[in-house]
């Protein structure tokens, strides 16, 4: 069963003054910040997942191309969000669709989606 939920995030929640706490907006933005820097990426300091025992990275269960996709859609999410694009991102009636493989022009600002990094390596070839 996992252990008392005593991590930094919850004791840090208290530690700061209510005038100074952040937005929905402000958290949203913050998460694709996260996200789009790379912090579900393999070797990164990452988030504990507090419903496993030990000491479970939450991405542990995610193959290299999918933990890629999640940094370069973020990035591509908080570059649209950055010019303005939240009625995109919230799928909002009346918005354009935001895709990941075309750009998408936001008041006269292109915005392109960032490109795959990982490459899966070449399977070794058979001996004969």
């Amino acid at each position: 069963t996992p252990g008392p939920l005593i991590y930094w995030p919850i004791t840090l929640r208290w530690q700061i003054p209510a005038e100074n706490q952040l937005t929905v907006p402000q958290v949203f933005r913050r998460c694709l910040q996260l996200l789009s820097a790379g912090i579900l990426l393999p070797g990164s300091a990452s988030i504990c997942d507090p419903c496993e025992p030990g000491f479970v990275k939450a991405h542990s269960f995610m193959c290299y191309e999918h933990q890629d996709e999640l940094a370069c859609g973020a990035q591509t999410l908080l570059r649209a969000l950055s010019h303005g694009g939240y009625k995109e991102i919230l799928g909002m009636k009346g918005a354009r669709k935001i895709t990941f493989d075309t750009a998408v022009m936001f008041d006269n600002i292109i915005v392109t989606p960032s490109k795959l990094a990982y490459e899966k390596p070449a399977e070794p070839a058979e001996p004969m």
